[in-house]
């Protein structure tokens, strides 16, 4: 933080990709698009007279022919000039979506020619843009969050895969996890944090990864004794519950097991709840244990007088705090 990946890197990494041949576009979040602009102009136009274009585009925009070709010819001229675009992650989605808008839509047989043009320049000029474009995104954690990725309903309303088992499953491992977190916590109190005074489940976090290995065996024996309602891995004969046991358990799996359960529970319910509990329960990478173990919420630094003034201690921040108390 307040190292100059704004103000430095993004200008010398954007003049040097806009070189003629790239389509040079910064993808900066909305409320610091206009800063991210007077940047830019600031260090890549008047002596270096590089173009900055803004082309702002919105589902609300009314599609024609005339305005596809328009946008076309701005995005070609950035291009050709060496120019820099500076785009937000909304305008890039409703670009796509107006696209599937178009394919979509049914219209009256009187504008049919006209829009189906329209959806035909349209997908032009996303694959164009898909070809030549190069992308600078500033601030890529809140840009690449999901809620930026392009989700649009099309078709018929459809059940969500394995449903709901997806779930019910995991909620019920949840449950298996309360109830031994307590036996856990009081063999490996300094291992494993547990915390049942509040209401509600109770703040668990494990400290050492053998811990969670024996989380882990613990709800495998849930499951493989029946004590997952919705999961009944004890009706699969024992040869097959043992290679299920290290399938879910081992990152590394032979193919000896792998083929035995697909060839035994191919088509069933049972092999999606086993790859569901694989991905929570397995070993270094799984989810359960990435929850558990890596994220801290609401952690308080608090402030450290004989260091800095400010709570969060970001170095570059501090070193800009002290030179301005300093008087520099």
């Amino acid at each position: 933080m307040g190292e100059g990946k704004s103000s430095v890197i993004v200008p010398l990494v954007a003049s040097t990709l806009a070189d003629g041949s790239n389509l040079m576009r910064v993808v900066t979040l909305k409320p610091l698009s206009n800063q991210m602009f007077q940047i830019l102009v600031t260090r890549l136009s008047g002596l270096l007279n590089r173009p900055i274009f803004y082309i702002p585009f919105s589902r609300s925009l009314r599609m024609n022919e005339s305005l596809v070709d328009t946008i076309s010819c701005l995005y070609e001229r950035c291009r050709a000039e060496g120019g820099v675009l500076v785009a937000q992650p909304e305008h890039i989605l409703s670009q796509k979506l107006m696209h599937i808008d178009f394919l979509l839509t049914p219209h009256g047989d009187d504008e049919k020619p006209e829009k189906r043009l329209v959806a035909h320049k349209l997908g032009e000029l996303q694959d164009r843009m898909a070809n030549i474009s190069r992308d600078v995104l500033d601030e890529s954690d809140e840009l690449l969050h999901v809620r930026y990725q392009l989700v649009y309903t099309a078709g018929q309303q459809i059940p969500v895969d394995d449903h709901p088992n997806r779930w019910v499953i995991i909620q019920q491992i949840f449950g298996r996890l309360q109830s031994h977190a307590a036996k856990l916590h009081a063999s490996s109190p300094k291992k494993f944090e547990f915390d049942s005074t509040r209401r509600g489940f109770p703040i668990i976090r494990v400290l050492d990864s053998t811990v969670f290995r024996k989380m882990a065996t613990f709800i495998i024996d849930d499951a493989s004794e029946g004590r997952l309602s919705n999961l009944k891995l004890g009706v699969l004969p024992l040869s097959i519950r043992e290679a299920t046991r290290r399938f879910i358990a081992q990152r590394e799996v032979s193919s000896e097991d792998r083929d035995s359960i697909h060839s035994h529970c191919e088509g069933t319910t049972l092999f999606k709840g086993i790859l569901l509990l694989r991905g929570l329960l397995m070993e270094v990478e799984g989810i359960l244990g990435y929850v558990l173990k890596e994220r801290r919420w609401r952690v308080d630094y608090g402030l450290d007088p004989s260091r800095t003034l400010l709570a969060v201690p970001y170095r570059a921040k501090v070193c800009r705090f002290n030179l301005a108390a300093e008087g520099r």
